[in-house]
């Protein structure tokens, strides 16, 4: 004669996957743009029971501004335990902006042949791939508010430097003009006495003459 009973033995598995995330990963910015596009590799879990997989937030493959990111890999096993890893993303901006100077200058010199060199800054153009135009620093040398003095030609360079430090410059010509009128005075009247013939010849009257100029001795 026989009875039976029966019992159930559970098994629960409570132990955490593990995942090892792959290396910090630096990037510079893609040409004209302040991203790039990184790719890795999702890493594979190991766990003590099968079926564990990963995910890794943001996906390899997506689009990175510039800075750090912080990517998170994430491992689930069959019964739901969770493991996690983190690495970084950088992207640097090592892009330069750009910068158009303006045509050439004319500065018309006073009336002691000097002049002051104006801000020309706003007259360039300038663009960046991560730097806003009306943000972007541009320096001007010599510096705007520099005598200057004669007749000539005055080398003028723009430097345009972005947040990242990155920079670029140009020149353009200030043309140092002088439109003032030279001054002349005539001597009084001269007299000239005439030969036995009648006639005589004018003289060189014109060291007699009085004569300035603002920029020519």
């Amino acid at each position: 004669n026989t009875a039976a009973c029966t019992f159930t033995v559970t098994v629960n598995d409570n132990q955490n996957p593990a995942i090892t995330c792959p290396a910090n990963i630096a990037l510079n910015t893609a040409p004209g743009i302040c991203s790039a596009v990184a790719t890795y590799t999702t890493p594979t879990p190991t766990d003590n029971c099968p079926g564990a997989t990963a995910a890794c937030v943001p996906a390899s493959g997506s689009t990175f501004q510039k800075g750090v990111t912080t990517v998170t890999c994430t491992a689930t096993d069959a019964s739901n335990n969770t493991a996690a890893c983190t690495f970084t993303v950088t992207v640097t901006d090592n892009q330069n902006p750009t910068i158009t100077c303006p045509a050439a200058q004319a500065l018309v010199l006073n009336s002691s042949c000097a002049g002051v060199l104006a801000d020309y800054r706003s007259l360039a153009t300038v663009a960046d791939n991560c730097t806003a135009s009306g943000s972007l620093t541009v320096t001007q040398s010599p510096a705007a508010g520099t005598a200057v003095s004669g007749v000539g030609t005055t080398v003028v360079t723009l430097t345009v430097t972005d947040a990242s430090g990155n920079s670029a410059n140009c020149t353009f010509n200030v043309n140092r003009v002088d439109t003032t009128l030279p001054t002349i005075t005539c001597p009084a009247a001269q007299t000239l006495v005439l030969n036995s013939s009648c006639a005589g010849v004018l003289a060189d009257y014109r060291s007699l003459a009085t004569v300035a100029d603002n920029c020519t001795a």
